[in-house]
């Protein structure tokens, strides 16, 4: 499909979670006057996420993708982290089945997520345009207000409205002149064995024996590094004889500079240094998809600007903030931004040619909520990292039995997945 010639209300740069999140959300909410685009082909994704928290998936529930979503994820309860010896604490989501019709995280990779959005899209008729490229935003000569977004062909869209949802290296949010650095003092902190992470779907030779199995999913802070691995549903699996799983692992600092699609061999070094003992991990058989990951946390300054000319550009998922991905919460957090703007935009597009200022004061209204929530995130995921990197001294010590005596108790069970689930920061 071609790109518009005519003007439009609202163009979508971006078409992975948040991107499309916004597009279902602005259909649900009667707002067809909209394209999406991406610079990739359908298909040239890849795994990331690999779990949906409760708030994430009340979200999806409003623009009707849940159905297709449980028919493919896989509920998890239950979540836990432990250093060398035993469990420091846990979070049990079905605590929570009083605050939501959705009492766990559902883990399912990325691409499968996104292709259920895709195809809920595809039943509303709305089609990604492929592929496009933005390459700069202009104020149109022609039209007052209006946002002349230009293509690496040449070709260009006129839009009202540009949202981008185009990643942490967005094009949009960097011709919109937003500063995008390190809440705080904008200094990257030394974050150690985790300032790397690498990733893998992978196969083992056999099935691992977690320690505990009310906790499917395996975390870990032992040896001063990070270990996550996540089962994925059978059905998702590359070979259909074993349970692919997703692996994380932070990358040791004397190693250096991780390979950017790390081998097999690499990523069995990093689980054979980082793996507590009495995970007794087997051997990795087959490797699907890897990457590297740097660690670092940045938040947009704003979500919401006017180019000059009086066009608004609009911020949501990593181009508004990235973090660790410690906690899963990074394409939870993008995907509410995308339909919580699809929330905020009928009442914007009803003063649309009246009052600016009305419109603006909806629009910082939004995206300031949006901000705070950013906020409120990194903050949970430096904590999960200052938990990795504390130095093993008598306070970790003690401060690890406090969370261990501490998370025995169902209240303080419930407060974590409540935390984690997204509900608290909704």
């Amino acid at each position: 499909m071609s790109l518009p010639s005519n003007p439009i209300t609202i163009v979508i740069v971006g078409a992975g979670p948040a991107g499309m999140a916004a597009a279902l959300s602005l259909h649900h909410q009667g707002i067809k006057d909209f394209v999406i685009v991406d610079s990739l082909l359908a298909g040239q994704n890849s795994s990331r996420a690999v779990v949906i928290q409760a708030a994430t998936l009340e979200a999806l529930d409003t623009v009707g993708c849940m159905d297709k979503l449980l028919k493919i994820g896989d509920q998890n309860n239950h979540f836990g982290v432990r250093d060398e010896s035993s469990y420091l604490f846990s979070a049990d989501f079905s605590l929570l089945a009083p605050y939501t019709k959705f009492p766990f995280g559902l883990v399912l990779p990325q691409t499968s997520t996104e292709g259920a959005m895709l195809e809920a899209m595809k039943e509303r008729g709305i089609h990604v345009l492929r592929p496009y490229k933005a390459v700069s935003l202009k104020p149109s000569a022609e039209n007052e207000g209006v946002i002349d977004v230009e293509f690496e062909s040449g070709e260009v869209v006129q839009a009202k409205y540009v949202i981008g949802a185009d990643g942490a290296h967005s094009v949009v949010r960097n011709e919109a002149g937003i500063s995008f650095t390190e809440p705080g003092n904008g200094q990257e902190p030394d974050l150690g064995n985790v300032s790397q992470l690498i990733l893998g779907d992978v196969t083992f030779s056999s099935p691992p024996h977690f320690p505990d199995p009310k906790y499917p999913v395996f975390t870990s802070i032992a040896n001063n590094n990070f270990l996550l691995i996540a089962p994925f549903p059978a059905a998702l699996s590359h070979d259909p004889e074993r349970i692919e799983y997703r692996v994380a692992a932070g990358v040791p600092v004397e190693d250096g500079t991780a390979p950017h699609a790390p081998s097999k061999e690499y990523i069995q070094s990093v689980l054979d240094r980082c793996a507590p003992s009495v995970l007794n991990l087997p051997r990795i058989e087959n490797t699907y998809w890897t990457s590297r990951y740097r660690t670092r946390a940045a938040v947009a300054e704003r979500s919401f600007a006017r180019l000059a000319g009086g066009g608004a550009v609009l911020l949501v998922g990593d181009a508004a903030h990235i973090h660790s991905p410690l906690g899963g919460q990074g394409m939870s957090l993008g995907i509410r931004d995308a339909i919580s703007l699809g929330a905020a935009l009928p009442a914007v597009l009803a003063q649309d040619d009246g009052d600016r200022a009305a419109v603006d004061k909806l629009l910082t209204i939004w995206a300031g909520e949006r901000h705070k929530r950013a906020l409120g995130v990194v903050q949970i995921t430096k904590g999960a990292l200052g938990m990795v990197i504390a130095p093993r001294t008598f306070m970790r010590r003690i401060g690890f039995a406090l969370l261990r005596f501490l998370g025995r108790f169902t209240l303080v069970q419930r407060m974590v997945a409540y935390r984690l689930s997204g509900l608290a920061e909704i």
